[in-house]
């Protein structure tokens, strides 16, 4: 039976199947660097050990957005870089080595770099990356934009866009922030850039 089905069906499955893996790979890929974002802007502190160096950063990042554009493409991202290669060497580790896997380890790898585009204006980004963000392929700097307003307590992720909406929508961080509260018993972080408002009696 199967004889009677053209190579060209087959062709038209597999490339199918290929494309919806490589979606997979990019929703996890930008699912990744939200949590990886939440958990360098809502935890640990200055000082800490090992991590001090990313909450400053971020801390500077927040107060001074554009300064990120002027760092060098290793500074923006080596941390990235490493972290895929942990990711990639788990993956493989297990076996889980297929599109899906390496579409969100070489897309994650560069998370910080599409953030640093969301950063820049078109003319500074050309008209390649414009396209990509225009159509919303990667973030977009109006998309990136409502993490930085307010209380930057939301919108995390950084590569695509695509799970912000969702995540929001269930309230995913902040439920996320309460369980931590609860059995933790620890705290986000405040982020000395945003303004405390006024309590009024």
């Amino acid at each position: 039976m199967t004889d009677l089905i053209s190579p060209d069906y087959h062709l038209a499955l597999y490339a199918l199947w290929v494309s919806l893996q490589v979606v997979a790979g990019l929703f996890i890929a930008d699912f990744v660097s939200g949590v990886l974002h939440w958990m360098q802007d809502r935890y640990g502190g200055p000082k800490w050990p090992i991590v001090g160096p990313l909450v400053r950063a971020t801390i500077r990042h927040h107060k001074k957005p554009r300064r990120m554009i002027t760092r060098s493409f290793m500074q923006r991202n080596a941390p990235t870089f490493f972290i895929s290669a942990l990711f990639l060497a788990a993956f493989a580790a297990l076996g889980w080595i297929n599109v899906m896997t390496l579409t969100g380890v070489i897309v994650g790898a560069f998370a910080n770099e599409f953030h640093n585009w969301s950063h820049r204006k078109p003319s500074e980004n050309g008209p390649v990356i414009t396209w990509f963000q225009d159509k919303g392929l990667i973030i977009a700097p109006l998309e990136h934009a409502r993490h930085h307003r307010d209380g930057k307590n939301s919108h995390f992720c950084a590569v695509t866009g695509w799970m912000n909406a969702p995540l929001e929508r269930v309230r995913f961080w902040r439920r996320l922030e309460a369980l931590i509260r609860v059995f933790a018993k620890e705290r986000p972080r405040r982020d000395p850039t945003v303004r405390r408002r006024p309590v009024f009696a």
